[in-house]
């Protein structure tokens, strides 16, 4: 994401990036973000999205990159916030930061998505559940909240190194497909799923050699041809599935991330959108909903001409709303987890976004 810079302050397309991280981290994180999208307007089940059945070729194509999608989302949280790992002194300045970046986001959201199913759907889910347990996408913050809150305590107490991070990562794996039922309670079993992909993205961070090294990134691309290749074999039927919960999976998720930071294209449309990623990633379904929702009401019906324009809503319409709510400081936190624009913030987001589209028309290097 999610998902996405939400290990930092902002996490928007103005913020400078450190001498450090890949150049092309804006456009990974574009990437994943639109890869999320993808799973939600075509839904992960029959009963959301496009309702189509769990057989459709479509969903096939989700299945196909599971282990990619939301590791790859993660991973980069992670990476991030190990650029600003919490020191003591700095922890109750951190969390309200967090508070404000994650927390009132995802209680705004969850009431206008939890007031949005209530007018649509016969049996709506009691409110507590809503904001107590897994809902929806937003599961997603509620974990990577509870993954925050343990790094953070962690860091300030601790620091743990890299040797501790890799062990930490492969005993939640090991939980994880344990088969023991993990309580859904603000998405503990969540936290459990992305704590390898976000313990790997510090330790990608703190060893800034592993995105230099060309063999080790030929060793990643074939983690995950090895993987992917038997995940197509169980979709098919002819070796045993490969679940997102078995080490194979983790494997192949932390070795995308790796590959993918070491030798995706500077594509400067993805980076502006991985600028915007966080906000996307609150609100891509609320809009993708409503899209699909009038197109429906017009008569469309066939899936290949409803998926581009619902999934273009779902990506654009957020970017729009970030810009307005920016310019209201009543619902600029809820809307967008930022305080409303600073002095000199308006014209450096246009500058930047404009510049980064001028390259793209003129398909010159970026």
């Amino acid at each position: 994401m999610p998902l996405v810079q939400l290990a930092t302050r902002g996490g928007t397309a103005s913020a400078r990036r450190p001498d450090d991280v890949p150049a092309n981290l804006n456009a990974v994180r574009g990437l994943a973000c639109l890869l999320v999208v993808a799973l939600h307007v075509i839904g992960d089940e029959e009963s959301n999205g496009l309702h189509l059945p769990m057989t459709s070729g479509w969903h096939y194509a989700m299945q196909s990159i599971e282990f990619i999608r939301i590791p790859l989302f993660t991973a980069l949280s992670g990476y991030l916030y190990a650029g600003h790992r919490v020191a003591r002194g700095a922890f109750g300045r951190f969390w309200s930061k967090k508070a404000r970046r994650l927390g009132v986001p995802l209680v705004f959201v969850t009431a206008v998505m939890w007031l949005l199913l209530t007018r649509t759907q016969a049996e709506a889910i009691p409110a507590s559940r809503a904001f107590l347990f897994s809902f929806g996408h937003l599961w997603y913050i509620q974990a990577l909240i509870l993954l925050f809150a343990v790094v953070s305590v962690c860091d300030a107490v601790f620091r743990p190194g890299c040797v501790a991070l890799m062990l930490a990562g492969l005993a939640a794996v090991m939980v994880d497909q344990s088969g023991w039922t993990i309580t859904t309670a603000f998405s503990l079993d969540g936290a459990f799923y992305l704590a390898p992909y976000f313990l790997f993205g510090m330790i990608l961070r703190a060893n800034p050699a592993w995105l230099r090294d060309h063999s080790l990134g030929w060793l990643a691309l074939g983690i995950v041809a090895i993987v992917l290749t038997c995940q197509q074999l169980g979709l098919s039927g002819l070796m045993a599935p490969v679940t997102v919960l078995q080490l194979p999976a983790a494997l192949a998720g932390m070795a995308g991330v790796v590959f993918l930071l070491q030798r995706f294209p500077r594509i400067p449309l993805l980076a502006v959108i991985g600028g915007y990623s966080y906000t996307i990633y609150l609100w891509h379904v609320a809009a993708g909903a409503a899209a699909r929702a009038v197109m429906i009401k017009a008569g469309i019906a066939s899936i290949p001409v409803l998926f581009p324009p619902i999934f273009a809503v779902a990506v654009a319409a957020p970017i729009m709303l970030y810009h307005i709510a920016r310019r209201l400081p009543i619902v600029s936190v809820a809307v967008t987890g930022e305080n409303r624009y600073r002095q000199g913030d308006r014209g450096d987001r246009r500058s930047i976004t404009q510049r980064a589209l001028r390259r793209l028309a003129l398909a010159g290097p970026p």
